[in-house]
């Protein structure tokens, strides 16, 4: 047994944890004659602790000492002949041939796979490195260019698919669209002819004299892609240790302990120490005589069922599928793989198409990666840093980000980073707009102003918005990705985010030239173009016609859930008509509306290694370029229409104190097993934000909430994980969202006399203890009980634990909540993430409060809070949270696999509980709840569910085909476990 610790606590502390724990395990494969403190069956000796511990410390070392010694298990220099497992001989003789294997999911799938020799031992004169830097370039000239404009491919990758030390097979991936399905021999004969041009590259370097590298264009690739490998190696923070340790042990046992840190970093190299002489010949391996064709998709396998069927066609002499395979007998058709049992099909290229390969021709315009034009003339940190920030201080508290700028249309967020001593920024465009997923909406009487409603095609034209504009940057913006920056535009329900980050001295460039792109409204000039939106499509509509069928239990689950308390949309079966009926134009002429709302507020937050006159600059520039926009757009717009303000948000539902609600769906994905459990208690009592937004019973009860789940996480697996082994999956999590003031309060309150004073924006932060579990033991019901039953014990163990046990809990989560961030990217994201929520709260008219009152400091607050809590509290809460029917909100999400499937039968009626069985009757229910707005309350307690079942007397049951109509109108599912600490982190 091995067992591994990892804090952030000293190695001796760490060991005095480990030590007299494990320590009892007897541990019988050492010598029992060794003298080293075993009695006569090998464990150690039962003596005093003080000798156990003796004892293990001695064992500790000799472990220590004898993994020291040992040599790595296949290092770098070990002499290993190369023998590859992929030959043509294997297959009759001749290659290439086509694998052809049937997709679990909706994708289309061609790769090239090409067997190279071993690499392992030159990591930094891999020529394989090189050949994925070339053929997987997406800039102009290479191939992703060429065949994405033709309309073929989404995707193209370039890699290793195995890398060992007798053998690599290098692939080349791509995704295509439907019509490279079509096409996809002329999408190999695209990368075959550039294999060629490469060839004839590497010839030239190899004839061109050292010292000469700027005259080649090889080796100035070489030579660029070495400074920018230098660069990243210097100027990364460390890493999480969870991920940090398994690399460096896995990279010690091949390249030793001096080399495990910058093997493959290239550090010494330059254009003159190009490994030419290799690199011709692995190009010159990058052809169809060594290559395996695979292809996956729904039409591939349709082909080869009609060309086979069942049936064996022998490439060699003659045999029978039966026989072992040497290649001489090899067959054509359907062939059974003897581990898995998984079906494929192996077939022959036609000749023809293999010299059309071969052959290539000169009209297709390729062309090696030009110079990068993003890497950074400078690494200087910014002037304004002071002496002593110029070193990590990674344990200094954070300071807040400065607002040095607040304009009626903008808003400038400044921090300059003293914590890093890196070259490093990033910067975030918030477009606040509510035309991202709202239309306006007339209402009733002559003088009556228009709202904004949500709309769920506006939501999907969004979304297609941003997926063609990344689709159609992807070229123009590779360089800089190669060069350590990235982008993303993404759309939510507070507007569309633009947020940039990586080396400072270039990250305003790249950020100013793709918010001008994305500011075009002229569609002959702007991103809109045909062969974008068509790959676009194509994408979206695939994946949510696979969503349920490729989904796993448990995110459905979250999924219904969700539909039932935060989406608006109708879902997936609803967003699936939109995007087959979306046309260009419907995408164009939402992009003209997004810069037609007078009310749109940008947000920008610069922070990281910039100075405030940078920032400003930046600032200025980006309004400018906004407002062009807007002026050209508004001068072409006839009347304006009259609405009611609101500043857009995030949503959610509150369900009604001491009900209860069960949603129970059957998986459609045919080889679930599982079913799934979600249970959520959401929480009455408003969470906490800050110390000025929040009252003293939101604070405490948030803490309260946090350390409830804290402290049932490890009892929780130990009994239903270990003990009962009921799931694949255990766990419990906090879980906070949010939801904002909605269109229609600001509506109702505008048009009121008793109201004045204009409302200011509002978010209000929803707590709630969420237990999921996916188990194919026992029914979901069951698995429902048997959280019942833990969450009923546990009160009890509550009730019963001491006030020190309390505080150890306590200090641990308020030691991991204040841990200090260690990424700007991340430290940038909670900063934004606060700025997004609470800024119009705080900055708005007819705000009471000022940029002072935003909660940056709600972790620490948070923490004092969690350190003050006692057993009496923590039971007030866990009661009115968990235990008391009469004041807890609880939503059962259930999702029935292959091993225990939803029975067709009644619901059960308990009480204030509902069990809704399809979609429609989730719907009915969500039209009762309300927002969680503390201005909206529910009027007769006991009363929302049970009116709308008076109005609704039908047969309530569940089919089948009511469970497949479903849907969600928020794209993508969660990680469950990284949700929960993705928010307990960001508070």
């Amino acid at each position: 047994m091995t067992a591994v610790m990892i804090g952030p606590q000293s190695l001796d502390e760490l060991e005095s944890w480990v030590v007299p724990r494990f320590g009892q395990i007897p541990d019988r494969w050492l010598n029992k004659d060794a003298g080293d403190g075993k009695d006569e069956d090998g464990d150690i000796a039962a003596t005093d602790d003080d000798k156990k511990w003796q004892a293990m410390k001695r064992v500790a070392a000799q472990l220590i000492g004898e993994s020291a010694g040992d040599a790595p298990p296949v290092s770098s220099d070990a002499a290993v002949e190369p023998s590859s497992a992929f030959r043509p001989e294997l297959q009759g003789g001749k290659w290439p041939v086509v694998v052809t294997n049937k997709p679990i999911q909706s994708v289309r799938k061609l790769d090239l796979l090409f067997p190279l020799p071993p690499t392992w031992n030159m990591p930094d004169k891999s020529p394989t490195s090189l050949l994925s830097h070339l053929f997987g370039h997406e800039g102009p000239g290479s191939p992703f260019a060429y065949l994405q404009d033709a309309g073929h491919i989404t995707s193209l990758t370039a890699g290793h698919r195995i890398s060992g030390p007798d053998q690599t097979l290098f692939q080349i991936g791509v995704n295509l669209t439907e019509e490279g399905e079509n096409q996809w021999k002329e999408v190999a004969k695209v990368i075959f002819d550039y294999g060629r041009m490469v060839c004839r590259a590497a010839a030239e370097s190899l004839a061109s004299e050292e010292g000469d590298q700027c005259k080649n264009e090889l080796r100035c690739i070489w030579d660029e892609v070495a400074a920018l490998d230098r660069m990243r190696f210097h100027q990364t923070s460390p890493g999480a240790v969870y991920s940090f340790a398994p690399s460096v042990a896995q990279s010690i046992s091949k390249h030793g302990v001096k080399s495990c840190l910058s093997a493959g970093n290239r550090l010494n190299e330059n254009g003159d120490t190009l490994p030419t002489e290799e690199t011709l010949k692995f190009c010159q391996r990058i052809i169809p005589e060594n290559c395996i064709v695979e292809r996956c998709s729904d039409g591939a396998w349709k082909e080869m069922e009609a060309m086979y069927g069942g049936k064996l066609s022998y490439g060699g002499s003659s045999g029978s599928n039966g026989e072992e395979n040497d290649g001489s007998n090899f067959v054509f058709g359907k062939q059974t793989e003897k581990w898995y049992g998984v079906d494929y099909y192996v077939s022959p290229v036609n000749e023809e198409d293999v010299l059309r390969w071969e052959r290539g021709s000169g009209e297709v315009a390729l062309h090696l990666p030009k110079p990068n034009r993003y890497i950074p003339r400078s690494l200087e940190l910014c002037e304004d840093l002071p002496k002593d920030a110029r070193t990590q201080r990674i344990e200094k508290p954070i300071e807040p980000p400065k607002l040095i700028a607040n304009k009626p249309n903008g808003r400038l967020w400044w921090r300059l980073d003293d914590r890093y001593a890196l070259p490093k920024a990033s910067v975030t465009i918030l477009l606040r707009t509510a035309t991202s997923e709202n239309k306006l909406q007339p209402r009733a009487g002559p003088s009556a102003n228009s709202r904004w409603d949500y709309d769920a095609e506006i939501a999907m034209q969004s979304r297609f918005l941003t997926n063609i504009f990344s689709d159609a940057l992807a070229q123009d913006t590779y360089d800089s990705y190669l060069a350590g920056l990235g982008w993303s535009l993404s759309k939510s329900s507070s507007g569309f985010t633009l947020s940039c980050s990586g080396y400072s001295d270039r990250l305003s460039d790249l950020a100013i030239k793709i918010l001008t792109d994305f500011c075009h409204v002229d569609r002959s000039q702007n991103f809109l173009k045909e062969s974008h939106f068509i790959t676009t499509k194509d994408k979206i509509v695939r994946g949510l016609k696979s969503y349920f069928e490729s989904t796993r239990a448990d995110s459905l689950a979250l999924y219904y859930r969700d539909l039932l308390l935060s989406s608006k949309g109708d879902g997936v079966v609803k967003n699936l008509e939109l995007a087959e009926a979306m046309e260009l134009a419907d995408v164009a002429k939402h992009h003209r509306t997004i810069w037609s709302d007078d009310d749109m507020v940008v947000d920008i937050f610069y922070t990281g290694n910039v100075s405030q006159q940078d920032a400003e600059e930046f600032f200025d520039k980006s309004l400018a370029i906004m407002e062009r926009t807007r002026s050209e757009v508004l001068q072409e717009r006839v009347e304006q229409t009259k609405y009611s303000p609101w500043v857009p948000g995030p949503f959610e539902r509150r369900i009604r104190p001491g009900e209860e609600i069960e949603l129970h769906f059957a998986s459609e994905n045919p080889k679930e097993e599982n079913g799934a459990v979600i249970v959520t208690y959401q929480s009455q009592v408003e969470g906490f934000k800050g110390k000025s937004l929040s009252s003293e019973e939101s604070l405490q009860q948030s803490a309260a909430i946090r350390l409830l789940c804290e402290m049932i996480k490890e009892p929780l697996f130990n009994e239903l994980r270990t003990k009962q082994q009921l799931g694949y999956i255990v766990s419990n999590y906090y879980d906070v969202n949010y939801s904002s003031r909605q269109a229609d309060f600001f509506d109702s309150s505008i048009s009121s006399t008793a109201s004045p004073v204009q409302p200011a924006p509002l978010t209000t932060s929803i707590d709630s203890l969420v237990v999921y579990v996916l188990s194919r033991k026992e029914e979901p019901t069951e698995v429902a009980n048997r959280i019942d039953d833990f969450l009923l014990n546990f009160r009890s163990r509550l009730e019963e634990m001491s006030s020190s046990e309390i505080d150890d809990y306590a200090n641990a989560l308020a030691l991991a909540l204040t841990k200090p961030i260690r990424k700007l990217g991340n430290e940038a994201s909670i900063h934004m993430s606060k700025i997004r929520r609470y800024g119009p709260e705080t900055l708005n008219k007819g705000s009471c409060y000022s940029v002072d009152d935003l909660p940056w400091d709600n972790l620490e607050v948070l923490a004092g809070a969690i350190r003050k809590l006692d057993g009496k509290i923590l039971l007030q809460v866990y009661d009115s949270l968990v235990m008391k029917k009469e004041s807890r909100s609880r939503i059962k999400s259930f999702v029935y696999g292959k091993t225990f499937p939803l029975k067709d039968e009644k619901p059960n009626w308990n009480g204030e509980k509902f069990s809704a069985f399809s979609i429609e009757e989730l719907m009915k229910i969500r039209k009762t709840l309300i927002a969680y707005d503390p201005s909206k309350k529910y009027q007769n307690p006991g009363s929302s569910l049970w009116n709308m079942l008076g109005k609704h007397k039908t047969t309530m049951r569940y089919t089948a085909a009511a469970a497949a109509i479903v849907g969600v109108g928020v794209w993508g599912t969660m990680v469950l476990k990284g949700k929960g600490e993705k928010t307990q982190k960001q508070g």
